[in-house]
């Protein structure tokens, strides 16, 4: 077989093989290293809007209810981010409590629930009285231990009297709460 002669000046037809054999090299298995490297995750696990979140015990008893207008999941962490949300806890052998918020986050395990921006925390009853809230703009909710814990300012109303302190840990399941400093108090009659 006779191979086909190249014309030109022996420079040019030197170098046009060179780059030639540059791409060549330069591209040699590309499509390998795309294919074996892991794309960079920039989108969420899901997206959901005007979603309902439920989580019950052992047992299967209902124990928490979140409600939120989006509720958005990391794919590389687990951490689902939920925008203005409603969450209903019902601690067993307890009274209901109710929290709402800008903002949250359920961390993997469903044990914690992380409130921001605007947080009101009230506990629910039959009697016709209005409840007490507590008004922060940061709270955890610690479902193992029946838990809200904040170390921000906190301002808990019952109408007509207000109460004011930096800090506040409520037992949920025992209905108590403590603040942890800087209290004062307005009682009006």
């Amino acid at each position: 077989m006779r191979m086909p002669r190249l014309s030109g000046p022996p420079g040019v037809v030197l170098l046009v093989a060179l780059a030639a054999a540059s791409w060549w090299l330069a591209n040699r298995g590309a499509d390998e290293h795309v294919a074996s490297a892991p794309a960079p995750s920039a989108a969420p696990g899901y997206t959901l809007g005007d979603a309902t979140l439920e989580q019950t015990d052992a047992r299967g008893r209902l124990e928490l209810r979140v409600h939120a207008a989006q509720a958005e999941q990391d794919a590389v962490g687990g951490d689902v981010r939920l925008a203005q949300l409603r969450v209903d806890y019902f601690p067993e052998d307890a009274r209901p409590w109710l929290m709402t918020a800008d903002s949250g986050m359920l961390p993997p395990g469903g044990r914690v629930v992380e409130l921001t921006g605007d947080v009101q925390l009230t506990g629910q009853t039959a009697a016709p009285t209005r409840p007490a809230v507590v008004r922060t703009e940061r709270l955890e909710l610690d479902l193992e231990r029946s838990l809200a814990v904040t170390h921000e300012p906190v301002r808990i109303e019952l109408a007509p009297h207000t109460v004011t302190a930096r800090g506040l840990r409520a037992d949920l399941k025992r209905d108590t709460l403590r603040l942890e400093s800087v209290v004062n108090g307005h009682f009006a009659r």
